[in-house]
């Protein structure tokens, strides 16, 4: 009777196709799309994202009782192939037991946030419209939408109240994790948030862990509204003075551009930019970036890329113009501040893209070609043909006031590109040599587009002075200055004193005074050090990376494989390593702990010398909030005694005898 039982229920088990099963938790490198099971396997269908790959070492694991399937074929792809695009495959394993209701597909050995689990062999439920209680995912565009608000028919796009006082203060992020699947729950990595001051160009890391409740409490210092980053729930607009709370699951969206779901609420109206903003500039923005497509206009010549760049330019005037969106607006719940936000936010999308393809365009100006031993060549490109950019940039300052003398660009929804692009492109960053003598020339700034006056050019000069500064205090804090010290201090104190007469905005102003005062508290001779402000946590995690070397300098490297200018970085250093094999120092290369056998491999192959060390993924957010960066490479250094001396200290800079001097200074 009992084998009549199972034949008949392999039989009903066998042959059955479950279209958009339900999943608890789906990664974010493939949308499973659909499951069949047959007799001879179980077979999973879906799209695989770009870059991404099927792995043999893959398995299906009965979510009740652990029993394990293995991995058959792919088809679609090669196994271990990376997908160039959304890619449909078809993945076999063996079949499924009768008996089995939900079922986890493993990689094994890799990620545990890359697998999925709780897929069941059902199709994914509709939404009860009829569930009590609060449901964070309502929190949505139409809900937003729905407030009650009285229309502002006057509403027009401006400047002006952005002119005055930048605001700053603290405030609180609460991001809530819903639906956690049970094989995650322990191993949850750590919440991150960077905050950045586009005055100063600093930024300032948080790192939390989730309490019992399913929740990172962020408590984060807001030199101006923003759009702050955090890991790995992307970007959040915050306000000072906000109390903001984000409702998050940890599972991708199917197209792998983020949590799943991501819903807000606050004190403020920041939960409701949040919530609209996205759609104002996905109807409204007039996007046609994407990178594929920019670089195969770029390669057909400066014709070709003029011609998109004068069009680009054009329609960013027709965004301010643009009385449908303007009556969008109006007929919105945002306050007049929140209006001008989407606006500024469109506007400055545009100019990326803008000064993207620019970049990418004037890159050509030469060839670049790499030695062996890490380094680069480059001469001048005899084909290249420059851009009329007096064209371009003529277009978008029509509207100079509105897009590069607001401050209200410190809050655009990318964070922090525009700024980065706009004072690091042709139009604030364009040079012209001065003749000193016979034998020595300089360079002075030239203002090719007439920025002076605008808030741009305030950050601009900001930036330039706290970087000088920073500079200067490093190089003194490594005993760089002898008998020059005084004029250098001095030639800073002026070129302080002249960044701040050409600034317009009072709060910049007032900033870079600030940063000053702190640089002449840091280099004034009887100065000391201050202890840093490190966790118990993070101190702890110091000792353990630094006192295995505990006598010797150590040059801390953080790096990764999927960086090339760390890889670069490294293969330019093997000689240094070398020559300074018999001193009292280590070269120490850190990187997280599910890139060590790649890591190991490339750094065999290539003879890379030197203290390889592997760190958990929370602990390297801790270190990024402790040594303050957020992007590889970075080094850092540190004396014998285990103390950071410079948190960004470039190796590469000093040759072997510079840096046999650094080691015995300190």
């Amino acid at each position: 009777m009992t084998l009549i039982l199972l034949f008949i229920s392999l039989h009903l088990f066998a042959g059955k196709v479950i279209k958009n099963p339900e999943i608890e938790y789906a990664a974010s490198w493939m949308t499973i799309t659909e499951i069949e099971l047959t007799k001879e396997a179980t077979i999973v269908r879906g799209m695989l994202m770009p870059h991404c790959s099927i792995i043999n070492n893959t398995v299906l694991a009965d979510r009740n009782t652990g029993k394990e399937f293995k991995f058959l074929r792919v088809e679609g792809i090669k196994a271990y192939e990376q997908a160039t695009k959304e890619t449909p495959c078809t993945v076999y394993f063996e079949p499924l037991d009768a008996n089995v209701k939900e079922f986890n597909y493993i990689e094994v050995g890799n990620n545990p946030l890359g697998n999925y689990y709780g897929i069941k062999l059902q199709p994914k439920a509709k939404a009860s419209k009829k569930a009590k209680g609060f449901d964070p995912e309502s929190l949505n565009y139409d809900y937003y939408m729905s407030q009650p608000f009285t229309p502002d028919n006057e509403w027009k796009f401006s400047n002006e109240p952005y002119k005055g006082a930048i605001e700053s203060g603290k405030a609180l992020l609460k991001i809530h994790v819903t639906k956690i699947p049970k094989e995650l729950a322990s191993i949850l990595p750590n919440a991150t948030a960077r905050v950045q001051n586009q005055i100063t160009r600093q930024e300032e890391n948080s790192v939390v862990s989730m309490d019992e409740d399913n929740c990172y409490t962020l408590d984060l210092n807001i030199p101006h509204a923003q759009f702050v980053f955090t890991q790995p729930f992307g970007n959040v607009f915050i306000a000072p003075g906000d109390t903001i709370e984000m409702f998050s699951a940890i599972d991708s969206a199917p197209d792998g551009s983020g949590p799943r779901f991501k819903t807000f609420r606050s004190n403020s109206e920041s939960a409701m930019i949040n919530t609209l903003l996205p759609k104002f500039m996905e109807k409204y923005g007039r996007k046609e970036y994407e990178y594929e497509q920019a670089q195969a206009i770029i390669e057909k010549g400066k014709d070709a890329t003029q011609a998109l760049l004068e069009r680009w330019a054009n329609q960013t005037n027709e965004i301010i113009a643009d009385e449908e969106l303007r009556q969008a607006l109006i007929n919105s719940p945002l306050s007049t501040r929140g209006k001008d936000l989407v606006m500024i936010s469109l506007l400055t999308n545009k100019c990326i893209e803008i000064e993207d393809v620019v970049s990418s365009y004037t890159y050509k100006a030469r060839n670049y070609t790499q030695d062996e031993d890490g380094s680069w060549n480059s001469e001048p490109n005899p084909n290249y043909v420059k851009l009329d950019l007096q064209t371009v940039y003529g277009t978008l300052l029509k509207n100079k006031e509105l897009i590069y003398n607001n401050p209200l660009a410190l809050s655009e929804s990318n964070q922090w590109v525009f700024v980065n692009r706009t004072l690091y492109g042709p139009l604030l960053f364009s040079w012209e040599p001065v003749k000193i003598d016979e034998n020595h020339y300089s360079q002075r700034r030239r203002d090719d587009y007439g920025m002076a006056g605008t808030f741009m050019n305030d950050l601009y000069l900001s930036q330039d002075i706290v970087r000088r500064l920073e500079d200067i205090q490093k190089e003194d804090k490594l005993g760089n200055f002898t008998e020059h010290r005084e004029e250098i201090l001095d030639a800073v104190a002026k070129g302080v004193g002249e960044a701040l007469a050409g600034m317009q905005n009072v709060n910049v102003a007032q900033t870079v005074t600030s940063m000053y005062r702190k640089f002449v508290k840091a280099t004034d001779a009887a100065a000391t050090d201050n202890d840093n402000n490190w966790t118990e946590e993070q101190q702890v995690l110091w000792n353990k990376l630094v006192s295995p070397y505990k006598g010797s300098t150590l040059f801390l490297d953080f790096w990764g494989m999927s960086c090339g200018p760390c890889r670069s970085g490294m293969m330019s250093q093997k000689k240094l390593v070398e020559e300074m094999k018999d001193e009292n120092v280590k070269f120490i290369y850190i990187t997280t702990e599910n890139q060590k056998p790649a890591a190991e491999k490339w750094m065999g192959e290539n003879n890379i010398k030197g203290e390889h060390v592997y760190v958990t993924q929370n602990e390297w957010k801790q270190l990024e909030a402790m040594i303050n960066f957020t992007a590889i490479p970075r080094g850092a250094l540190v004396n014998k005694e285990g103390k950071l001396i410079e948190s960004d200290f470039h190796v590469g800079q000093f040759n072997s005898e510079e840096l046999k001097k650094l080691a015995e200074r300190f």
